[in-house]
């Protein structure tokens, strides 16, 4: 077996290969083309547990000349066994509760790593909460049952397991927001340079069903709202059920798209929003012949529509076994054929093969114009005798700096989300009714070409909305039927950047003051009550506009009325 080592002529001294490491940890200089070099550390090994784990996961990382560390912060919500909880000060999960000597694993590792000039990025399980039951556990997703889904034959029995373990209902509104507090500590709290989403799917097709079926937020509620049906779908078979499942996957992807790039506060941005593919079998010619999407994870289209920033096809093959290498190779090309104008990173399971065989499928990849690669895993690194039991071999790192990674390399820039190079921007928000600031679902929101529906919490994000140099100017419309349309002028779309537009729809009346009816009592209200506020000898009927202004019902508008308008002005 040959040993593919398209860089080997570049072989470095030991201490000249020093020398650059340190060169490139300040950011002054890197020899390799940018690409991304990562490794997923789980937290069911050996990795950040520690202050010495993190001093070695960090060594390795150099020794490897690795760029960045994707670490398994979140792979369970409860504190029930090794593995699981959140690995940072987290008020929303528990702590994980195997960290040894006190310390905040993500805040360390952040520190650690940034001075050895490694990207740290928080990966998370989101819709996955225990093994265990979860009645008792004290957290926010115990105290509400209704937030999980469960298989078709439990459907209102309270809490079940799908696929072995108790998951959150992906199409709830309550669990979406729920899931992107999580994801807007994290960003807010630490100085991340990205958010990695595993598990973002279903893992059987028999999920999705509410728990409580009295739930008006669950996935059949509203998948009940959005088609007008009544019955209950098949697990299987339905393309209106199975869509739908999709789209609330779809929902939660689009909004961390927007609600990441709207973190300011983090000197890291633009943070990476990446999320691990499924990519089992050969790869097929078409997309929905995939087994991703057979599991409802639409990510042909998170690429396309910019939702991502980089897709990790979990391209897990052995190279030595059967069909497993055309297939792995089939996957690289696919996905590179479905990465349109982002980043496609390869997954590479180096547990499943010999260290050779796994620098050779990395140099596939390399020829065939990916973005970079990252490993499965930092703990499980070989299986060099090929039997299916993978070893912590931690000699690859220095195998893979000898053989693959001979220099160091900056990770790759995002044209898309740096204004010197981005042709678009994005704009997110979300649609209100005025007067009670109710989420309108299912309202469409234009600027442009571009068009989205909004999702159960009223959000909204457009992407890949042209912007040119110094701006451009767009009209955002919000329409849905059986209401007038909302409009904002003169929003300004800059490339690379991200603007918020928040709409009203369907507005209720807000009350006496609330003259044009459009749910607020503002500045547009005071001329119009000024007109109407000539005193008790002018009347008016129910009927007439000036009787919004009549906030003692005696049919006219006069000094009584003023002074509750002073009151209410400025409401809701």
């Amino acid at each position: 077996m040959s040993m593919c080592t398209p860089r080997s002529q570049r072989r470095r001294s030991l201490a000249l290969a020093a020398i650059t490491t340190c060169i490139f940890a300040v950011g002054v200089r890197a020899d390799d083309p940018p690409a991304f070099r990562g490794f997923w550390a789980d937290a069911f090994s050996s990795g950040f547990k520690s202050s010495s784990q993190i001093s070695s996961l960090i060594s390795r990382a150099q020794t490897g000349n690795y760029n960045a560390i994707i670490i398994e912060v979140l792979a369970y919500q409860d504190t029930g066994a090794s593995g699981h909880g959140a690995y940072w000060n987290s008020s929303i999960v528990p702590k994980a509760s195997d960290i040894s000597g006190g310390i905040d694993p993500l805040a360390l590792l952040v520190s650690q790593g940034h001075a050895a000039g490694l990207e740290v990025h928080a990966w998370i399980v989101p819709y996955r909460y225990s093994t265990g039951n979860p009645a008792g556990d004290g957290t926010i997703p115990s105290n509400n049952f209704e937030w999980f889904m469960v298989p078709l034959a439990d459907m209102g029995g309270g809490p079940a397991k799908v696929d072995g373990k108790y998951m959150l209902d992906p199409g709830s509104p309550d669990v979406q927001d729920y899931l992107v507090s999580i994801v807007q500590e994290l960003v807010t709290n630490y100085d991340i340079d990205g958010i990695n989403l595993d598990y973002i799917r279903y893992t059987q097709t028999d999920a999705g069903y509410p728990s409580d079926t009295g739930y008006a937020g669950s996935s059949l509620a509203r998948f009940h709202d959005w088609t007008g049906r009544t019955d209950t779908p098949s697990p299987t078979g339905d393309s209106e059920w199975d869509d739908f499942r999709r789209q609330t996957i779809d929902e939660f992807v689009r909004r961390l798209r927007a609600e990441i790039a709207s973190v300011s506060s983090n000197p890291q941005q633009p943070l990476r929003l990446t999320a691990d593919l499924i990519c089992w079998g050969d790869a097929p010619g078409s997309f929905q012949s995939t087994s991703a999407w057979a599991r409802f994870q639409n990510w042909r289209m998170w690429m396309e529509e910019g939702w991502l920033d980089a897709g990790i096809p979990m391209n897990y093959k052995r190279e030595w076994n059967g069909s497993e290498p055309i297939w792995y190779r089939n996957w690289v090309d696919a996905a590179l054929g479905w990465r349109y104008n982002r980043h496609i990173y390869c997954g590479q399971g180096n547990y499943l093969n010999p260290k050779a065989d796994s620098v050779t499928q990395m140099a596939y990849c390399e020829t065939a114009g990916a973005d970079g690669f990252c490993n499965y895993s930092y703990a499980a690194t070989a299986d060099e005798n090929m039997n299916g039991s993978a070893e912590a071999d931690w000699t690859w790192y220095s195998y893979v700096a000898s053989n693959f990674y001979t220099d160091v390399a900056p990770t790759p820039t995002m044209p898309w989300r740096v204004p010197a190079t981005a042709t678009e921007g994005t704009i997110w928000g979300q649609v209100v009714q005025p007067g009670t600031a109710y989420p309108i679902e299912r309202a469409t929101v234009q600027a442009g070409s571009r068009s989205i529906q909004t999702d159960g919490n009223g959000y909204y994000t457009l992407t890949l909305v042209p912007a040119a140099p110094g701006g451009t100017s767009y009209t955002v419309h919000a329409s849905l039927n059986g209401c007038d349309n909302a409009t904002v002028d003169g929003v300004i779309v800059m490339p690379g950047e991200i603007v918020r537009v928040d709409l009203g729809l369907c507005p209720t009346w807000a009350g006496p003051g609330d003259m044009n009816e459009d749910g607020f009592i503002d500045a547009d209200d005071i001329l119009l009550f000024t007109v109407c506020a000539q005193g008790p000898d002018a009347t008016y009927a129910p009927a007439h506009v000036c009787a919004n202004g009549d906030a003692d019902d005696d049919f006219d508008v006069d000094t009584v009325d003023m002074a509750n308008f002073q009151i209410v002005f400025g409401t809701p």
